[in-house]
């Protein structure tokens, strides 16, 4: 048995137990990010140290599947808050946020060491 530390692996899964307990919909799969499918009602033996959850897969009470990750806007989903167009919506949005602040960060690194390699030859 293996003890599960990491932090985006434990958040990741508490995600996934708060999604199934609050959810309107039935859970069907749960993906590893490596690809593998797990059942949910073995998930804590499946699960091993290198594994982590990538997608959740629920189902409503029409057989209409959704794919969501496990975090904060899977969860508004699967309360019920938002629809899934707008959980579409969020996830671009939030990931293009994240590549804006990496290309912002990449630029200010990339002019501090123009400026540092100018200055000091």
């Amino acid at each position: 048995m293996c003890v599960n530390n990491n932090f985006v692996e434990s958040h990741a899964y508490q995600m996934y137990e708060e999604i199934k307990k609050s959810s309107l919909f039935k859970v069907v799969r749960v993906e590893g990010i490596r690809g593998t499918y797990l059942d949910p009602e073995k998930l804590k033996e499946q699960l091993n140290c290198k594994e982590l959850i990538a997608n959740i897969v629920l189902e409503d009470n029409y057989k209409n599947c959704y794919v969501v990750n496990p975090d904060p806007f899977g969860y508004r989903f699967a309360k019920g808050e938002i629809s899934y167009k707008e959980y579409n919506k969020m996830q671009k949005m939030d990931d293009f946020k994240w590549i804006c602040y990496s290309l912002l960060g990449m630029g200010f690194l990339s002019i501090m060491l123009y400026f540092l390699i100018r200055f000091l030859y």
